[in-house]
């Protein structure tokens, strides 16, 4: 009996003794992950239910949002903007260092040199079949270098022409615009007839049909897509500029034949395209870029607009775009390139989240279905994706280009060189520009 009391007891102490040591195991803390993200300050217009935003207003409510789910790291953001000037200082000179980003937006024609330099990391395995069938396929191009993905698009900026309804009524111009808040598609012939039309109707010696700009380099991608209007394809096979073609030469031409016929308005060598904005807003001007931002901007300025395609030989017309979104520097740890892309993928996937690319447009079909009978021209622009029309291409070194594209522009203005000089000139001022960005960076 004294041997079994024994036992007993030895094996209730070996017992207290495996529970004590069981609580004495706390459960590991999660590892403490700061994730240090940066944005320019990129305005992403007006969000449904929050107001006037930026993309660093975004982050802020999203790293909220994700913290309040995520238990894999302990997650603290470190979120800041930065000035576009200073993309060499905050991203650039800081790779390597503590201060490095681990994450930042991307508005950034950097992105190719980055990649070229190893300091990105490919993300193809946030891309599931669902996500990729969402987007459409020249979006993805847009952000894809060498076949991966390295941005993934948040929203776009699809700028169109948007037009004043009222001064093409006034001409006569009905027939040519569109019914029920959709695009207008004009063939070149076509667009050259509404500029006619407008311009025999505007008795306003201040008063123009159409804008052109030349004073630097802001909106000089939309002068490209002119230079499509009579089917030069601005490139060529091996991603170089290839102007100087009959194609390239007559749209040239085409762009001198409008300011000599006082289409556009005049000394617009000495214009930026703000300016030309600024006329349309003011009644002066019956077409300009558009997007939905500004198209609201015009609307509440008391403006009747519509929009329309940049023109083609076709009749389909193109809209030029660019996708701003999210890149993960490679910083050599581990941890915070799997919370950055951990906090990437929820953020596809929480809708208060995606409702901050309502105020632009998004690249997600399936969200444009979804607010597309809310949001005035949401719908319309979501369809006109196809027609958009990529004229940076990744290129390394395209801020070389845009330096030595607009003087060109403002040479044919100016009448100093002739359409096939300036063509000349262009395919080999911005050529260089590319082929310096290759020897560079390759």
């Amino acid at each position: 009996m004294r041997k079994k009391n024994l036992l007993c007891a030895l094996l209730a102490g070996t017992l207290c003794l495996s529970l004590a040591g069981c609580g004495a195991r706390k459960p590991a803390e999660p590892e403490h992950v700061t994730l240090v993200v940066k944005t320019t300050p990129i305005g992403l217009g007006n969000i449904p239910g929050v107001g006037e935003a930026e993309v660093y207003d975004m982050f802020t409510a999203a790293a909220e949002r994700f913290q309040a789910q995520y238990d894999r790291y302990d997650v603290e953001f470190a979120i800041s903007r930065y000035d576009y000037l200073d993309e060499q200082t905050q991203l650039t000179d800081k790779y390597g260092t503590e201060e490095a980003a681990d994450l930042f937006f991307s508005g950034s024609w950097n992105v190719p040199l980055y990649v070229k330099r190893g300091w990105l990391v490919p993300l193809d395995d946030l891309v599931d079949e669902e996500l990729r069938a969402d987007i459409d396929e020249s979006i993805w191009r847009q952000n894809s270098i060498d076949g991966h993905v390295y941005t993934m698009p948040f929203h776009q900026l699809q700028n169109t022409l948007m037009v004043n309804r009222t001064m093409m009524e006034r001409a006569g111009l009905e027939a040519y615009i569109p019914q029920d808040d959709s695009v207008a598609h004009w063939s070149t012939e076509e667009f050259n007839r509404i500029c006619r039309g407008l311009a025999e109707s505007l008795t306003d010696e201040n008063t123009f049909a159409f804008m052109m700009y030349a004073a630097n380099n802001q909106g000089d991608s939309h002068i490209m897509t002119l230079l499509r209007s009579y089917g030069c394809p601005l490139y060529d096979e091996e991603g170089n500029f290839t102007v100087n073609t009959p194609e390239g030469v007559r749209a040239l031409a085409w762009i001198k034949e409008m300011d000599e016929k006082g289409f556009t308005p005049k000394g617009a060598e000495n214009l930026e395209l703000l300016d030309c904005v600024n006329l349309f807003y003011n009644g002066q001007l019956a077409m300009c870029i558009g997007n939905l931002t500004n198209l609201w901007d015009a609307r509440n300025k008391g403006v009747d607009v519509f929009t329309a395609n940049f023109p083609d030989l076709s009749g389909s017309g193109y809209c030029t775009a660019s996708s701003n979104g999210f890149c993960v520097f490679d910083n050599g740890d581990q941890a915070k390139i799997q919370v950055a892309k951990d906090f990437i993928r929820f953020l596809y996937t929480d809708e208060e989240v995606m409702k901050y690319t309502l105020g632009t447009l998004p690249v997600n079909q399936s969200i444009v279905e979804r607010y597309g009978d809310e949001i005035w021209m949401l719908r319309a622009y979501g369809e006109n994706t196809p027609n958009t029309v990529d004229n940076i291409r990744s290129s390394l070194n395209w801020q070389g280009v845009r330096d030595v594209f607009y003087p060109n522009i403002r040479d044919l203005l100016m009448g100093t060189k002739t359409p096939e000089q300036v063509a000349e000139a262009i395919d080999e001022r911005c050529n260089a520009a590319l082929e310096q960005g290759r020897a560079d960076f390759y």
